[in-house]
């Protein structure tokens, strides 16, 4: 006898069934068996209730057994036979796929591109099931393409039987899927002593596959009754049932299709019908079942149980459910598995969900499969395979940031840095040798080098041994069993299993429980895969590249099933998973249009077109989105139909990157079944907010009362809530670190503190001598916070393995060095040497220079030696420059790159007395001193590769010193060498590169040369003497100054040239301000001011703008402006400080 049960929802079709059951058992404690059978997700929850309601009888329940369609397979199969072939599992599945894949690549017409991307096997492994729960086979997908007249389609077709037939041969005789299992289910059920005299129930279901039909047509026939729950209006023949976009019509088409079932087979069949709702315990709820998917909708009467809400954002939406959640355990006293949350977009809300829930100390339990992708144990694995590809930098490290490895995270970021900055990979990481390298090769390394490369390399080496051992034994693997124990022996030399254990352990300590049972689950899933590709593939002999392929697509497969990790929790589940059951509440977020409904999208290899084409030609499957749309009016007639006592549907009005959102449809039709009924407003703002929820939990209330204070501040006006807040609050002694940080944030404002004069002579001298060379003092003036964290805190960038524009700087000016350097041994002037002896000098220099850069890094690929051919040519063009000033200028060089105040060789620092018996010592290095023929005047050069400038309000303001300073130092080294001192007859920026020119035409070769001349001219200052100047350069082709016709100065080259006197003010000057600035430095000046200029301020490329915390909202933060001035008022005011640092 089959008969039906039905009712719309709340009618209690569910507990009809249990109701039964339990009856049954008390009748009858032994005998035939009374068996529920539901969807796979329901099972756990269901078996529970019914377990519940037994044990509060006082009773056992031998007789009844709740499965799904697989569980009960097995369950049968296992009683007649047939379960003793291995089950393939569904990660099994994936790599047996990806295996006919790559058989059958060649051979694929239409999927051939599709089959290398990663995924694919998932989309080929649901058509496969969907192929089999409708009783397709390969033979029959061929037919089909025969039939169709659209290649494109048949191609597909032919694709599909290939791989179908493939899949199903490597099957044959060896393996069972779940499919299979199903279809001998049908074929035994017969022969079952369990279904003899059985009473079965079938819950949960609005439609049958033709692969369960099969199945309810055997216990039909074997079973002694069959109970079928449907959700159908009771009503005679209601519109809901019978019209196609009808909520109930999915179930009415099975209705009418089981009806004909059991008319074939001549089974009696009743129909029982559940027409009053008793789930809804408030009117509002039952008036949403009545009519929120019925038109038009009508104003209620009753709006109870209902709330309505929008937030601003997402995490203020889950926020603020969590807070209600609080509410009703305590203002109901209701228990957390009362409570459940629907979710329809679980991408966007799950995860941010369930960190709120945390925060809120609210138990959950998430019903649905996590992936195990990104377990560290499947990014070991993965990486670990990655690695033996050339050990690179990016495999290596994500293969020990898994935290499996012997190391700290502490000593992995000092073996990252290390790797980073001097670009290792490939064979160096299993050298025998230590590593040694380190910037300055040709120095002697110090005792803390030593120590910190005795570190790293056992780091390294802890890392590296285990590794190596799996790049050893893969390398030795003659088939896949030895490939895969090749893992498995990296893994347990690893001590993986005791890592997760204690993992786990920490977890559960931690009150983190979901996560324990994942650390724990997660080994026994990997190992299943690793077992499952010996099973499949175990003595096929190895190909690197498939295997990692096919083990790939196993790890992306790779999913961790949870039970709950409790007895009181609030479920999250999804709407197509939906476990909810006759729960008191019912929280649905996310309530926006596009997502409720869904919107219709075609998925699986085969379009919606298709399935019609298929259907024309004989072969029957799912009709696709089309049926998928149905069904999402139905899924969300469901949720929203769950709750006993309370519904709370929330939407947000912006998404984490703030675009709009819209409300749903469906929140719409609420709006007009319950007018009366206000929606909660949840605004970006706290002290906008009207509602007691933001008080709802400790840290969250300190949170807002954060944001309503500052309202306070600007409105002088406080709600009571919030002086309730913060009266309760400072009565919570777990509180008050979150309290404290409130209120400093309140009155936060730029910290005016200096360092104590002691701590900073502590902090920057040695033997109470500040030293430094002219940057430090320029990044001082530019900003005194940004000094303290160079020089005080002494906080660095990490170095990376890369060629930078200071590091082409470096190598340029090493080889000008050297050519100079060269030519003055020989005895011989710049002008002597001819281009191509100049060229030829030139890529000498810089191939044995070039291996002295950063440990070869411009031998290390093809793109840095293309890099270095380009360095070749920058290199030969300034040499080739500077042999042409020399040829036209009778200034010479006579030093180059001198040093002073530091390094072998040096001339004295430039120094100066600071108060408290400290001194000022500056050093540098000037690139290049040329001194004129008659030794009276010189001149220093600084080459550049960027581009620079010098003008007298930078120099005033100590932000461009640089250039003076060396003509200060250069002038003291020629007074102790030279009887007669010189005299500075200029100071210039020569620059060393090759710029682009931009032109809107083609210009000839003289206008080109004369367009690189005027790019290439050197900024500065020199002597306002004519003679000097065509001295230093009588073409005027070098200078950026030139003459009238009556030999005056032309208007726009006075900002370039200074007289004597102007130098001598200038001089003075610099060293007032860096004795000034050193002063400064040692006061304990440490705040974050920056200076700001109408061409820029000193924020713009600071490496510190992220940890000073500059803030111009924060009162007490403002840059340091910088007024401009005439040069004439400059001078004059440098000349008046010049001469009280005389006196």
């Amino acid at each position: 006898m089959l008969e039906f049960i039905i009712g719309r929802a709340g009618t209690g079709k569910t507990e009809e069934c249990l109701r039964a059951m339990q009856q049954e058992m008390r009748r009858e404690a032994v005998g035939p068996a009374l068996i529920l059978l539901l969807p796979e997700h329901m099972t756990y929850k269901v078996e529970r209730q019914l377990a519940a309601a037994m044990e509060a009888e006082g009773s056992g329940f031998l007789r009844a057994q709740v499965f799904g369609f697989r569980r009960f397979a097995q369950q049968v199969l296992l009683d007649v036979g047939g379960a003793a072939r291995p089950r393939i599992t569904e990660i099994g599945r994936r790599l047996l796929l990806k295996r006919v894949l790559q058989a059958q690549e060649d051979k694929l017409r239409f999927f051939q591109r599709a089959a290398r991307q990663r995924g694919f096997s998932a989309s080929l492994a649901e058509a496969v099931d969907e192929f089999k729960s409708y009783g397709i086979v390969p033979e029959r997908l061929t037919a089909a393409a025969e039939k169709v007249s659209d290649t494109r389609l048949q191609d597909k077709l032919q694709d599909l039987a290939l791989l179908y037939d493939g899949f199903a041969a490597s099957m044959a005789g060896r393996y069972n899927d779940a499919g299979d299992l199903l279809d001998k289910l049908a074929a035994r059920l017969p022969e079952a002593s369990l279904i003899a005299g059985a009473e079965i129930w079938v819950d949960g279901f609005i439609f049958f596959n033709p692969q369960e039909k099969q199945i309810l047509r055997a216990l039909l026939q074997q079973a002694k009754h069959v109970h079928i729950t449907l959700p159908l209006d009771a009503g005679d023949c209601p519109e809901e049932n019978r019209r196609e976009t009808g909520i109930f019509h999915r179930a009415y088409r099975t209705f009418q299709e089981l009806q004909l079932l059991a008319g074939e087979l001549g089974q009696e069949c009743r129909v029982r019908s559940l027409p009053a709702a008793h789930r809804f315990q408030a009117g509002g709820l039952e008036n949403i079942e009545q009519q929120l998917f019925r038109f038009p909708q009508q104003p209620a009467a009753e709006a109870t149980g209902i709330q309505l809400v929008e937030a601003a954002t997402r995490r203020l939406e889950a926020e603020a459910a969590a807070a209600d959640m609080l509410r009703l355990c305590r203002e109901k006293g209701w228990h957390w598995r009362d409570i459940g949350v629907l979710l329809r977009d679980g991408d966007a809300y799950e995860k941010m969900l369930e960190l709120v829930l945390q925060d809120y100390k609210i138990p959950f339990f998430s019903d649905s499969k996590r992936p195990g992708v990104h377990h560290p144990l499947a990014e070991l694995v993965r990486s670990a395979l990655e690695v033996l590809h050339g050990w690179r930098y990016d495999a290596v490290f994500r293969c020990l940031k898994t935290d499996f490895f012997p190391v700290t995270r502490g000593q992995a970021d000092l073996l990252e840095n290390y790797v980073l900055e001097f670009g290792i990979r490939g064979f160096r990481w299993t050298m025998a040798e230590d590593w040694h390298y380190r910037r300055g090769m040709q120095a002697e390394a110090s005792e803390e080098e030593l120590l910190a490369l005795e570190r790293i390399n056992l780091v390294r080496r802890a890392v590296a041994t285990p590794l190596a051992a799996l790049e050893a034994a893969v390398g030795q693997a003659k088939n896949v069993r030895e490939l895969t124990r090749a893992i498995y022996e990296f893994l347990q030399e690893l001590a993986v299993p005791e890592t997760l254990a204690k993992w786990a352990q920490e977890a559960e300590q931690a009150g983190r429980l979901v996560e324990a049972r994942e650390h724990r689950q997660v080994w026994d899933d990997v190992m299943e895969l690793l077992d499952q590709l010996v099973e499949t593939s175990g003595e096929e002999l190895p190909d690197r590249k498939e295997y990692e392929a096919v083990l790939g697509e196993g790890l992306d497969a790779l999913e961790i099933s949870l039970i709950p990790p409790g007895l009181d929790y609030v479920t999250i589940a999804s709407f197509d998973q939906n476990s909810l059951d006759n729960v008191r509440a019912v929280y649905i977020l996310g309530a926006n249009e596009g997502i409720m409904p869904r919107r219709s999208q075609e998925k699986g290899l085969l379009s919606d077109a298709e399935r019609l084409y298929l259907a024309d030609a004989g072969v029957e499957l799912s009709s696709g989105s089309v049926e998928g749309s149905f069904g999402e009016k139905y899924l969300l007639y469901r949720g929203f139909t769950e709750a006993r006592e309370y519904l709370w549907v929330s939407y947000a009005l912006a998404d984490a990157a703030g675009n709009g959102l819209e409300p749903s449809p469906l929140v719409r039709r609420l709006r007009r079944i319950f007018p009366q009924r206000p929606v909660l407003s949840i605004p970006l703002e706290s002290m906008e907010r009207r509602d007691s929820l933001q008080a709802a939990e400790g840290r969250q209330a300190v949170s807002g009362l954060a944001s309503a204070l500052r309202g306070c501040r600007e409105k002088h006006q406080l709600a009571s809530l919030w002086r309730e807040v913060y009266n309760w609050s400072l009565e919570q002694p777990a509180l008050q670190p979150a309290l404290q940080m409130v209120i400093r944030g309140l009155f936060a404002q730029a910290d005016t503190d200096r360092l104590p004069a002691s701590l900073a002579r502590q902090l920057y001298t040695k033997n109470r001598r500040l030293q430094g060379s002219v940057t430090r003092f320029e990044r001082f003036r530019g900003c005194p916070f940004s000094h303290f964290a160079q020089y005080g805190l002494r906080l660095k960038e990490r170095k990376v393995y890369q060629f930078q524009a200071p590091d082409r700087g470096n190598l340029l000016h090493d080889v000008l060095r050297a050519f100079g350097e060269e030519l003055k041994a020989q005895g011989r002037r710049w002008q002597e040497v001819s281009s191509a002896e100049a060229a030829a000098l030139s890529d000498r220099l810089v191939a044995e220079l070039a291996p002295q850069q950063q440990n070869e890094i411009l031998l290390s690929s093809a793109q840095y030696k293309n890099l270095l051919q380009r360095l070749q040519g920058a290199a030969e063009s300034s040499i080739q420059r500077m042999i042409a000033l020399d040829a036209v200028s009778q200034f010479h060089p006579a030093a180059f790159e001198r040093s002073f105040g530091h390094g072998p060789g040096a001339m004295p620092p430039l120094t100066y007395a600071l108060p408290e018996d400290c001194e000022l010592e500056i050093m540098g290095t000037i690139d290049r001193i040329d001194i004129a023929e008659d030794g009276r005047y010189f001149v220093i050069l600084d080459y550049k590769t960027g581009n620079a400038w010098i003008n007298l309000l930078d120099v005033y303001y100590g932000l461009r010193l640089q250039l003076l300073t060396y003509l200060l130092a250069a002038r003291n080294l020629l007074a102790r060498s030279q009887q007669e001192p010189a005299l500075p007859a200029g100071m210039l920026y020569c620059f060393l590169k090759r710029p682009m020119l931009s032109v809107n035409h083609r210009p000839s070769a003289k206008e080109a040369e004369a367009l690189l001349m005027k790019e290439l001219s050197m900024p500065g200052w020199v002597l306002a003497d004519p003679e000097i100047i065509r001295a230093i350069d009588s073409t005027l082709t070098f200078l950026p100054i030139r003459f009238k016709s009556n030999g005056e100065l032309d208007s726009r080259s006075q900002a370039r040239v200074k007289t004597e006197e102007e130098f001598a003010v200038l001089l003075d000057y610099v060293s007032y301000v860096l004795k000034d600035t050193g002063a400064d430095i040692l006061s304990g000046e440490i705040s974050a001011s920056p200076y700001m200029q109408e061409k820029g301020n000193a924020c713009t490329y600071c490496q510190y703008h992220a940890v000073c915390g500059f803030d111009l909202q924060l009162p007490g933060f403002a840059y340091r402006k910088l007024p401009e001035a005439e040069d004439a008022d400059i001078m004059e005011k440098m000349k008046e400080a010049g001469e009280e640092e005389g006196r």
